[in-house]
């Protein structure tokens, strides 16, 4: 593991490649859990749902069929998620939930590990504003006996979107909102970014639910620990926005994580390059911008040939949430 740096009160990992970060962040969250249960506490994960995720999938599931201990872990603790669509659970559109995703690639391949899993608590919404507005508030109440209660431990594993944004909450909600469960607008990069993530599900735009469900940052911020996990080069800028100093921007809701004081991210050194730049370069000079090259690669990542015009605005964005930050 490459040494540690920081991020305000946040310490940053970066590691080779997506598996090794994988099994780094599993065994934070895992360390994290086991000395709950070592004190008499319960156990609970607070997981993303997303490609980001997969690697501490991978590694959190092969802990639990090598290790007796992380299986008996995996037995006793509570699981909760961040955020899904509006859709229900007898659509036929259920494929593209994270419910779905949790379930196929975590819960049912760690059932088989480890003999097993804990309660599992899934935002089973179903489409209906009524009835999702009942779903949310008691979801939401669930979470909250949860992180306030002294004698549970709640370990959050998140990402960051290629924007910066945290679960589903984006520069479009107020960091500062209350915690919450509310339904927040599919912004256009968000939607970009779900293009890239699940080809199998939209390859359109238009085929990307309009507006999602999800925890807002303050109620993110209430648990105990938090391990931020972020594999993929296409996240190269929401690394550079979130970390790249101190500063806590709205725009990037996931910088919200540097108010929390228990948490660690684990980067890949493909996600990290552009922050790894910058902090290098600030070493000698603390005013220092990045060049032109980095940041003609950073346009890049929001490149998309079916339209251009909303390529110009995630690109305008962008340039503009950096320049704010001073980056360029």
């Amino acid at each position: 593991m490459a040494p540690m740096i920081s991020a305000g009160p946040v310490s940053i990992h970066i590691l080779a490649d997506e598996e090794s970060m994988g099994r780094a962040a599993a065994d934070a969250a895992i360390s994290a859990g086991q000395a709950a249960l070592d004190r008499g506490q319960a156990a609970s994960f607070w997981l993303m749902a997303a490609p980001s995720a997969f690697a501490f999938y991978r590694a959190f599931i092969d802990r639990a069929a090598s290790d007796d201990r992380v299986a008996a872990l995996a037995r006793e603790a509570n699981y909760f998620q961040f955020d899904d669509y509006p859709i229900s659970r007898t659509s036929d559109r259920f494929p593209v939930t994270f419910r779905h995703l949790l379930e196929d690639r975590f819960f049912e391949p760690l059932r088989t590990a480890a003999g097993g899993v804990g309660p599992v608590h899934l935002l089973e919404l179903t489409g209906t504003e009524q009835s999702d507005d009942r779903v949310m508030g008691e979801y939401r109440d669930r979470l909250l006996s949860a992180l306030d209660d002294p004698g549970t431990v709640v370990v959050q594993v998140k990402g960051i979107g290629m924007d910066g944004h945290w679960a589903f909450h984006g520069a479009e909600t107020p960091i500062d909102a209350p915690a919450d469960i509310i339904r927040v607008p599919m912004g256009e990069a968000n939607r970009h970014q779900q293009m890239i993530d699940w080809p199998e599900y939209f390859r359109r735009v238009e085929e990307i639910p309009e507006y999602a469900v999800t925890c807002t940052v303050e109620l993110l911020l209430k648990a105990d620990v938090i391990v931020d996990v972020v594999p993929q080069a296409e996240k190269e800028y929401a690394v550079l926005a979130c970390y790249g100093d101190s500063t806590i921007s709205p725009a990037v809701p996931s910088s919200a994580l540097k108010r929390h004081r228990t948490s660690a991210s684990y980067l890949t050194e493909a996600a990290a390059r552009a922050f790894v730049e910058l902090r290098a370069m600030r070493e000698s000079d603390c005013a220092a911008r990045l060049p032109a090259d980095t940041v003609s690669r950073l346009r890049r990542l929001w490149q998309d040939n079916r339209d251009p015009e909303r390529t110009a605005r995630n690109v305008g964005t962008m340039k503009a949430v950096l320049g704010d930050l001073g980056f360029v």
